[in-house]
C-alpha cells in the first residue's frame, strides 16, 4: 500500500484534505466554501464526498439527487472519476458524490481504497478537496494523508479540541504503522504506543522513536523521523463567537508539536454565522449564500493562505 500511496506524489491536481475527528465542527461547510472560492479564483476545483458513510455535499450544493456516485464507480459501472464528475451551478466547480444506498461502500475494500486514492491523482483539474468523514477509521486517515494540504477544522469547544488532536495522533499513528508493515516486531510496538493506555508508558512520539533505537532498529529510526516530520497541519477554527476563541486551534498545534513531533500552521478562524446555519437547515445551496458576510469571507482570506503556501 505504501507504494501506491507515494505514487500520489507525482499528480498533477493539488489535493486538499480537510479531516476533523468527529462530526458537528462544519467540515462539510467549510470544504464547500473553500471548493467555491478557488472555483471563483480561477482554478479547475473538484470536490469530493468522502464521507462514504454519510454523503451530504450535494445538498449542500442544491443537487437533489446526483445523477452519478461513487458507488458508481466502485461497482465499475464508469471507468474513470471523470465519468462521475458533476456539474455544479459555480463556473470551474465540478462535485464528485459520495451519496449511495449502498451501505457496503461506507467501509471500502482495500482494493478499493486504492483505487479511488489512485484515480484521485488522475483527475483533470488544478484543486481537489476531499470533504472526509467522521472518526478516525483507517479510510478516513488514508485519504487525509496522501493529501498536499491536511487541513484539520474544529471549533473552540473543549470536545471538538480534543477530537482534532485525536485525529492528527491516529494520522501519525496510522502512518508509522504503514511504514513498519514489513517488520512485525517494529510494527506491534508501534501498535502498542498507539494505545495512550499503553502498558509500556509510551507517551510521545519521541518516547517510541527512543524505544525503537534501543531495540536496534536503527536503520528504520530516520526514515520514521523523516515521514514524521513531512506532516505539516493547516489548522482551522471554525465558529467563532467571541475574540477569545480564535486561538482555540493553537491548543492543537502546541499538543501536536510537543507529543508528536509534527508541525503546523495557524489558518486563522471562522466567525459564526447564524445565517449560514439556518439555510443549512433549510436545505438551501451553501454557494448561493450572501458572499459578504464574515464566514465567507474570512474562508476566502484562509483559501487564499492555503494557495500561497
Amino acid at each position: 500500500m505504501n507504494e501506491e500511496l507515494n505514487k500520489v506524489s507525482e499528480y498533477r491536481p493539488k489535493i486538499w484534505a480537510i479531516g476533523g475527528g468527529k462530526g458537528g465542527a462544519g467540515k462539510s461547510v467549510v470544504s464547500t466554501i473553500m471548493a467555491f472560492w478557488l472555483a471563483r479564483m480561477g482554478n479547475r476545483t473538484i470536490l469530493v464526498d468522502v464521507d462514504l458513510g454519510g454523503a451530504n455535499l450535494h445538498t449542500l450544493l442544491g443537487i437533489k439527487s446526483p445523477a452519478r456516485t461513487l458507488n458508481d464507480f466502485i461497482t465499475r459501472k464508469f471507468e474513470s472519476l471523470e465519468d462521475i464528475c458533476i456539474e455544479t451551478e459555480e463556473k470551474n466547480l465540478r462535485l464528485i458524490s459520495g451519496a449511495s444506498d449502498v451501505l457496503s461502500l461506507a467501509n471500502p475494500h482495500f482494493s478499493q481504497k486504492i483505487k479511488l486514492i489512485t484515480h484521485l491523482s488522475r483527475l483533470d483539474a488544478d484543486y481537489v478537496v476531499l470533504d472526509l468523514g467522521a472518526g478516525t477509521s483507517f479510510n478516513v486517515l488514508d485519504f487525509f494523508l496522501v493529501a498536499h494540504k491536511k487541513i484539520v477544522v474544529l471549533t473552540p469547544e473543549p470536545t471538538s479540541i480534543q477530537n482534532a488532536y485525536i485525529f492528527v495522533r491516529n494520522a501519525v499513528y496510522r502512518k508509522l504503522s504503514r511504514l513498519s508493515s514489513k517488520n512485525p516486531s517494529l510494527q506491534a510496538l508501534v501498535k502498542i504506543a498507539m494505545d495512550p493506555k499503553n502498558v509500556l508508558k509510551i507517551r510521545t512520539i519521541k518516547e517510541l522513536i527512543q524505544m525503537i533505537e534501543e531495540s536496534d532498529e536503527n536503520n528504520i529510526v530516520e526514515l520514521l523521523k523523516k515521514e514524521i516530520g513531512d506532516i505539516h497541519l493547516s489548522v482551522i477554527t471554525n465558529m467563532v463567537r467571541k475574540d477569545k476563541e480564535e486561538n482555540a486551534g493553537r491548543i492543537v498545534q502546541i499538543v501536536a508539536e510537543k507529543y508528536l513531533t509534527i508541525s503546523s500552521s495557524d489558518m486563522g478562524s471562522i466567525s459564526y454565522d447564524k445565517h449560514v446555519q439556518t439555510k443549512i437547515s433549510d436545505m438551501f445551496p451553501i454557494i448561493k449564500l450572501d458572499q459578504s458576510s464574515h464566514a465567507f469571507g474570512n474562508v476566502y482570506d484562509i483559501t487564499g493562505k492555503l494557495t500561497r503556501g
